[in-house]
Protein backbone atom coordinates (compact mmCIF):
# COMPACT_ATOMS: atom_id res chain seq x y z
CA UNK A 1 0.00 0.00 0.00
CA UNK A 2 1.18 3.51 -1.00
CA UNK A 3 -0.30 6.85 -0.10
CA UNK A 4 1.09 10.26 -0.37
CA UNK A 5 1.93 12.57 2.32
CA UNK A 6 -0.48 15.21 2.72
CA UNK A 7 0.54 18.68 1.64
CA UNK A 8 1.19 21.35 3.45
CA UNK A 9 -1.14 24.34 2.69
CA UNK A 10 -3.08 25.08 5.55
CA UNK A 11 -0.11 28.66 6.42
CA UNK A 12 0.32 31.40 4.91
CA UNK A 13 4.37 30.28 4.42
CA UNK A 14 5.85 27.95 2.30
CA UNK A 15 8.89 25.39 4.01
CA UNK A 16 11.97 25.97 3.87
CA UNK A 17 14.53 23.17 5.85
CA UNK A 18 18.14 22.44 6.38
CA UNK A 19 19.83 19.62 7.92
CA UNK A 20 23.42 19.58 10.33
CA UNK A 21 25.24 18.08 12.83
CA UNK A 22 25.55 19.13 16.87
CA UNK A 23 28.50 17.06 19.16
CA UNK A 24 28.01 17.42 22.95
CA UNK A 25 31.86 17.82 23.64
CA UNK A 26 30.91 16.75 27.12
CA UNK A 27 29.26 13.37 26.72
CA UNK A 28 31.29 10.08 25.43
CA UNK A 29 29.03 8.04 23.62
CA UNK A 30 27.97 4.91 25.16
CA UNK A 31 26.15 3.58 22.51
CA UNK A 32 27.06 1.78 19.42
CA UNK A 33 30.86 1.17 19.08
CA UNK A 34 31.01 3.68 21.90
CA UNK A 35 33.63 5.82 20.10
CA UNK A 36 33.52 10.21 20.22
CA UNK A 37 31.54 12.22 21.60
CA UNK A 38 27.55 12.21 21.30
CA UNK A 39 26.65 13.32 18.32
CA UNK A 40 22.94 14.80 17.60
CA UNK A 41 21.60 15.20 13.64
CA UNK A 42 18.97 17.69 13.65
CA UNK A 43 16.67 18.76 10.57
CA UNK A 44 15.03 22.41 10.65
CA UNK A 45 11.80 23.24 9.04
CA UNK A 46 11.06 26.80 8.88
CA UNK A 47 8.27 29.43 7.12
CA UNK A 48 9.86 31.12 4.18
CA UNK A 49 7.86 33.04 1.44
CA UNK A 50 5.81 31.07 -1.24
CA UNK A 51 7.57 33.51 -3.69
CA UNK A 52 10.62 32.61 -2.43
CA UNK A 53 10.35 28.71 -3.57
CA UNK A 54 8.17 29.04 -6.94
CA UNK A 55 11.13 28.67 -9.03
CA UNK A 56 12.19 25.84 -6.19
CA UNK A 57 12.18 22.05 -6.74
CA UNK A 58 10.82 20.14 -4.09
CA UNK A 59 13.24 18.23 -1.70
CA UNK A 60 13.58 14.50 -1.25
CA UNK A 61 12.39 13.42 2.52
CA UNK A 62 15.04 10.72 2.32
CA UNK A 63 18.09 9.69 1.08
CA UNK A 64 19.15 6.36 -1.02
CA UNK A 65 20.47 5.11 2.68
CA UNK A 66 17.53 5.78 4.85
CA UNK A 67 15.02 4.79 2.31
CA UNK A 68 16.46 1.06 2.44
CA UNK A 69 16.48 1.55 6.35
CA UNK A 70 13.07 2.89 6.23
CA UNK A 71 11.48 -0.17 3.68
CA UNK A 72 13.11 -2.42 6.14
CA UNK A 73 11.98 -1.21 9.73
CA UNK A 74 8.20 -0.68 8.15
CA UNK A 75 7.90 -3.95 5.71
CA UNK A 76 7.24 -1.66 2.85
CA UNK A 77 8.10 -3.19 -0.54
CA UNK A 78 8.30 0.16 -2.62
CA UNK A 79 8.62 4.01 -1.78
CA UNK A 80 6.94 5.76 -4.13
CA UNK A 81 8.11 9.20 -5.61
CA UNK A 82 4.71 11.53 -3.72
CA UNK A 83 6.26 9.33 -0.14
CA UNK A 84 10.41 10.85 -1.24
CA UNK A 85 9.18 14.11 -1.50
CA UNK A 86 7.91 16.78 0.80
CA UNK A 87 6.61 20.20 0.12
CA UNK A 88 9.42 21.64 1.96
CA UNK A 89 12.61 23.40 0.14
CA UNK A 90 15.71 23.09 0.51
CA UNK A 91 18.11 26.06 2.19
CA UNK A 92 14.82 28.39 1.15
CA UNK A 93 15.34 31.70 1.92
CA UNK A 94 14.45 32.80 5.48
CA UNK A 95 11.75 35.43 5.98
CA UNK A 96 13.76 38.95 6.55
CA UNK A 97 13.13 41.08 9.86
CA UNK A 98 10.47 38.84 11.53
CA UNK A 99 11.10 36.38 13.96
CA UNK A 100 9.56 32.93 14.82
CA UNK A 101 8.88 30.53 18.19
CA UNK A 102 10.29 27.58 18.32
CA UNK A 103 9.31 24.18 18.80
CA UNK A 104 11.48 21.25 19.69
CA UNK A 105 10.10 17.89 17.80
CA UNK A 106 11.59 14.47 19.45
CA UNK A 107 11.24 11.68 17.46
CA UNK A 108 10.29 7.82 19.15
CA UNK A 109 12.28 4.65 19.62
CA UNK A 110 13.89 2.86 16.87
CA UNK A 111 11.76 6.16 14.57
CA UNK A 112 13.60 8.66 12.30
CA UNK A 113 14.30 12.82 12.47
CA UNK A 114 11.61 12.99 9.87
CA UNK A 115 9.38 10.86 11.12
CA UNK A 116 6.65 13.58 11.36
CA UNK A 117 7.37 15.71 8.64
CA UNK A 118 3.45 16.60 7.53
CA UNK A 119 3.30 17.64 11.28
CA UNK A 120 6.85 19.83 10.94
CA UNK A 121 5.80 20.43 7.67
CA UNK A 122 2.31 22.24 9.11
CA UNK A 123 3.61 23.71 11.69
CA UNK A 124 6.27 25.55 10.18
CA UNK A 125 3.41 27.27 7.47
CA UNK A 126 1.53 28.51 10.39
CA UNK A 127 4.64 30.34 11.48
CA UNK A 128 6.54 27.95 13.71
CA UNK A 129 10.55 26.96 13.38
CA UNK A 130 10.45 23.69 13.88
CA UNK A 131 14.00 21.71 15.18
CA UNK A 132 13.84 18.06 14.63
CA UNK A 133 16.01 16.08 16.97
CA UNK A 134 17.92 12.77 15.69
CA UNK A 135 19.23 10.99 18.99
CA UNK A 136 22.34 8.81 17.54
CA UNK A 137 22.17 4.85 17.40
CA UNK A 138 18.63 5.50 18.85
CA UNK A 139 17.08 6.29 15.51
CA UNK A 140 16.58 4.18 12.74
CA UNK A 141 19.55 5.81 10.88
CA UNK A 142 21.02 9.29 11.42
CA UNK A 143 22.85 11.23 8.82
CA UNK A 144 25.19 13.88 9.53
CA UNK A 145 27.05 17.06 7.74
CA UNK A 146 30.37 14.91 7.83
CA UNK A 147 28.90 12.01 6.16
CA UNK A 148 29.00 9.46 8.61
CA UNK A 149 25.90 8.32 9.91
CA UNK A 150 25.00 5.82 12.35
CA UNK A 151 22.24 3.00 12.69
CA UNK A 152 20.25 2.00 15.66
CA UNK A 153 22.09 -0.47 18.21
CA UNK A 154 20.30 -3.53 18.54
CA UNK A 155 22.09 -4.33 21.44
CA UNK A 156 19.28 -2.03 23.13
CA UNK A 157 16.62 -4.72 22.23
CA UNK A 158 18.26 -6.56 25.29
CA UNK A 159 18.59 -3.90 27.43
CA UNK A 160 15.16 -1.85 26.83
CA UNK A 161 13.34 -4.75 29.25
CA UNK A 162 14.34 -7.38 32.41
CA UNK A 163 12.34 -10.07 30.92
CA UNK A 164 10.85 -9.86 27.21
CA UNK A 165 8.24 -12.22 28.57
CA UNK A 166 7.27 -11.06 31.76
CA UNK A 167 7.62 -7.82 30.79
CA UNK A 168 5.19 -8.16 27.84
CA UNK A 169 2.29 -9.96 30.45
CA UNK A 170 3.05 -6.93 32.78
CA UNK A 171 2.06 -4.79 30.43
CA UNK A 172 -1.09 -6.29 29.20
CA UNK A 173 -2.26 -5.89 32.69
CA UNK A 174 -1.60 -2.57 32.78
CA UNK A 175 -3.21 -1.42 29.84
CA UNK A 176 -6.16 -3.19 31.14
CA UNK A 177 -6.29 -2.35 34.65
CA UNK A 178 -8.52 0.10 36.42
CA UNK A 179 -8.89 2.80 38.80
CA UNK A 180 -8.42 6.75 38.86
CA UNK A 181 -5.49 8.58 37.19
CA UNK A 182 -3.53 8.65 40.16
CA UNK A 183 -4.30 4.52 41.20
CA UNK A 184 -3.36 3.83 37.09
CA UNK A 185 -0.43 5.62 37.02
CA UNK A 186 1.23 4.19 40.09
CA UNK A 187 0.68 0.65 38.35
CA UNK A 188 2.62 2.27 35.89
CA UNK A 189 5.48 4.02 37.77
CA UNK A 190 5.58 0.21 39.45
CA UNK A 191 5.66 -0.98 35.66
CA UNK A 192 8.53 1.18 34.49
CA UNK A 193 11.07 0.57 37.91
CA UNK A 194 10.25 -2.94 37.76
CA UNK A 195 10.62 -3.62 34.22
CA UNK A 196 12.20 -0.55 32.06
CA UNK A 197 14.89 0.87 34.03
CA UNK A 198 16.98 1.33 30.58
CA UNK A 199 14.25 3.65 29.65
CA UNK A 200 14.64 5.52 32.66
CA UNK A 201 18.22 6.00 32.00
CA UNK A 202 18.18 7.15 28.75
CA UNK A 203 15.74 9.91 29.08
CA UNK A 204 17.69 12.18 30.95
CA UNK A 205 19.87 11.60 28.08
CA UNK A 206 17.70 12.74 25.61
CA UNK A 207 16.57 15.82 27.58
CA UNK A 208 20.43 16.36 27.30
CA UNK A 209 21.13 15.78 23.49
CA UNK A 210 17.69 18.36 23.00
CA UNK A 211 18.92 20.92 25.58
CA UNK A 212 22.30 20.37 23.69
CA UNK A 213 20.61 21.75 20.25
CA UNK A 214 18.90 24.21 21.80
CA UNK A 215 22.02 25.89 22.72
CA UNK A 216 23.47 25.61 19.38
CA UNK A 217 19.96 26.88 17.81
CA UNK A 218 20.99 30.05 19.77
CA UNK A 219 23.70 30.91 17.84
CA UNK A 220 22.84 29.23 14.26
CA UNK A 221 19.25 30.64 14.39
CA UNK A 222 19.23 33.54 16.72
CA UNK A 223 18.35 36.02 14.27
CA UNK A 224 15.06 34.15 13.12
CA UNK A 225 14.06 33.11 16.18
CA UNK A 226 11.42 34.20 19.09
CA UNK A 227 12.30 32.98 22.08
CA UNK A 228 10.70 35.53 24.23
CA UNK A 229 7.54 33.48 25.34
CA UNK A 230 9.89 30.42 25.55
CA UNK A 231 10.34 27.45 23.41
CA UNK A 232 7.62 24.57 22.49
CA UNK A 233 8.55 20.90 23.30
CA UNK A 234 6.44 18.23 21.31
CA UNK A 235 7.11 14.29 20.63
CA UNK A 236 5.77 11.02 19.61
CA UNK A 237 6.35 7.96 21.95
CA UNK A 238 9.72 8.79 23.88
CA UNK A 239 10.06 12.03 22.14
CA UNK A 240 6.63 13.07 24.40
CA UNK A 241 7.68 11.96 27.42
CA UNK A 242 10.63 14.11 26.29
CA UNK A 243 8.46 16.68 25.84
CA UNK A 244 6.91 16.38 29.61
CA UNK A 245 10.49 15.93 30.86
CA UNK A 246 11.75 18.54 29.85
CA UNK A 247 8.82 20.93 30.95
CA UNK A 248 9.62 19.64 34.53
CA UNK A 249 13.56 19.80 34.25
CA UNK A 250 14.12 23.13 32.08
CA UNK A 251 12.92 26.76 32.68
CA UNK A 252 13.03 27.71 28.95
CA UNK A 253 10.63 25.39 28.06
CA UNK A 254 7.36 26.85 27.86
CA UNK A 255 4.94 24.28 27.40
CA UNK A 256 4.78 21.02 26.04
CA UNK A 257 2.64 18.02 24.05
CA UNK A 258 3.34 14.03 24.41
CA UNK A 259 1.97 12.49 21.63
CA UNK A 260 1.43 9.07 22.66
CA UNK A 261 4.49 8.05 24.30
CA UNK A 262 4.51 6.25 27.83
CA UNK A 263 5.18 9.12 30.53
CA UNK A 264 8.67 7.28 31.95
CA UNK A 265 10.64 9.50 34.83
CA UNK A 266 10.71 9.65 38.01
CA UNK A 267 8.50 12.79 38.95
CA UNK A 268 7.74 11.90 42.90
CA UNK A 269 7.53 14.73 44.63
CA UNK A 270 7.23 17.03 41.82
CA UNK A 271 4.46 19.71 40.45
CA UNK A 272 3.60 20.24 36.80
CA UNK A 273 4.09 24.59 36.02
CA UNK A 274 3.37 24.72 32.13
CA UNK A 275 0.40 23.86 30.31
CA UNK A 276 0.75 20.25 28.70
CA UNK A 277 -0.94 18.42 26.03
CA UNK A 278 -1.81 14.78 26.15
CA UNK A 279 -2.72 13.29 23.17
CA UNK A 280 -3.27 9.30 23.19
CA UNK A 281 -4.56 6.19 22.05
CA UNK A 282 -7.21 4.68 23.88
CA UNK A 283 -5.41 1.62 24.29
CA UNK A 284 -2.13 3.40 25.58
CA UNK A 285 -3.83 5.95 27.82
CA UNK A 286 -3.04 4.21 31.03
CA UNK A 287 1.04 4.57 30.06
CA UNK A 288 0.12 8.74 29.74
CA UNK A 289 -2.02 9.83 32.99
CA UNK A 290 0.78 11.47 35.17
CA UNK A 291 0.12 14.44 33.03
CA UNK A 292 -3.62 14.58 34.07
CA UNK A 293 -2.68 15.25 37.77
CA UNK A 294 -0.47 16.59 39.60
CA UNK A 295 -0.31 19.98 38.05
CA UNK A 296 -0.51 23.90 38.41
CA UNK A 297 -1.09 24.66 34.64
CA UNK A 298 -3.37 24.12 32.28
CA UNK A 299 -3.54 20.64 30.97
CA UNK A 300 -5.80 19.06 28.48
CA UNK A 301 -5.90 15.12 26.97
CA UNK A 302 -6.97 14.17 23.33
CA UNK A 303 -8.15 10.79 22.66
CA UNK A 304 -7.87 9.37 18.97
CA UNK A 305 -10.51 6.35 18.59
CA UNK A 306 -9.27 3.85 16.15
CA UNK A 307 -5.84 4.67 16.68
CA UNK A 308 -2.87 2.51 17.22
CA UNK A 309 0.83 3.80 18.23
CA UNK A 310 2.90 4.49 15.14
CA UNK A 311 0.15 6.04 13.23
CA UNK A 312 0.33 9.08 14.83
CA UNK A 313 3.39 9.34 12.36
CA UNK A 314 4.05 9.21 8.93
CA UNK A 315 3.62 5.65 9.19
CA UNK A 316 0.08 6.20 8.76
CA UNK A 317 0.17 7.04 5.18
CA UNK A 318 2.36 4.51 4.10
CA UNK A 319 2.77 1.64 6.51
CA UNK A 320 0.84 -1.59 5.50
CA UNK A 321 -1.04 -2.90 8.12
CA UNK A 322 -3.37 -1.34 10.44
CA UNK A 323 -2.41 -3.15 13.24
CA UNK A 324 0.40 -0.69 13.10
CA UNK A 325 -1.31 2.15 12.72
CA UNK A 326 -4.95 1.46 13.34
CA UNK A 327 -8.40 2.23 11.33
CA UNK A 328 -8.98 5.60 11.49
CA UNK A 329 -8.98 7.51 8.50
CA UNK A 330 -5.53 8.93 7.78
CA UNK A 331 -6.52 12.15 6.58
CA UNK A 332 -8.65 12.61 9.46
CA UNK A 333 -6.22 11.95 11.65
CA UNK A 334 -3.69 14.19 10.09
CA UNK A 335 -5.61 16.96 10.39
CA UNK A 336 -6.67 16.77 13.80
CA UNK A 337 -3.53 15.90 15.26
CA UNK A 338 -2.51 19.37 13.64
CA UNK A 339 -5.42 21.33 14.83
CA UNK A 340 -4.64 20.26 18.69
CA UNK A 341 -0.67 21.29 18.02
CA UNK A 342 -2.02 24.98 16.70
CA UNK A 343 -4.78 25.79 19.03
CA UNK A 344 -2.32 24.65 22.03
CA UNK A 345 0.96 25.96 20.98
CA UNK A 346 -0.89 29.36 19.47
CA UNK A 347 -2.65 29.54 23.01
CA UNK A 348 0.36 29.17 25.13
CA UNK A 349 3.96 30.15 22.84
CA UNK A 350 2.21 32.68 20.74
CA UNK A 351 -0.53 34.02 23.43
CA UNK A 352 -2.90 34.54 20.52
Amino acid sequence: MNIALPKYISGEYAVGTECFTVIDNDRKEVLGPGKGYRKIAVRMYYPTLKENVSSMERSDIFTERKIQALRKTYHIKQVTEEIKKADYYEHAVHVEDTKFPLVIYNHGYNAYVEANTFLCCELASNGYIVASVGHAHEAILNEYEDGTYDVYDKKINKMMYDNVVTSLIAQMLLLKAKGTKEEVYQKFDSFQRKHTKYILERLPEWGMDTMCVIRALKKRYDKWIDFSNGIGATGHSLGGATAYYLCQHEAEIACGINIDGGVFGNYEGMKMTKPFLQICCAQNYNTQTRPLFGTNAPVECEIFKDMKHIGFTDAKFFAPSKMLVGKMDAKTMYERLVSCHLQFLDKYLKHL
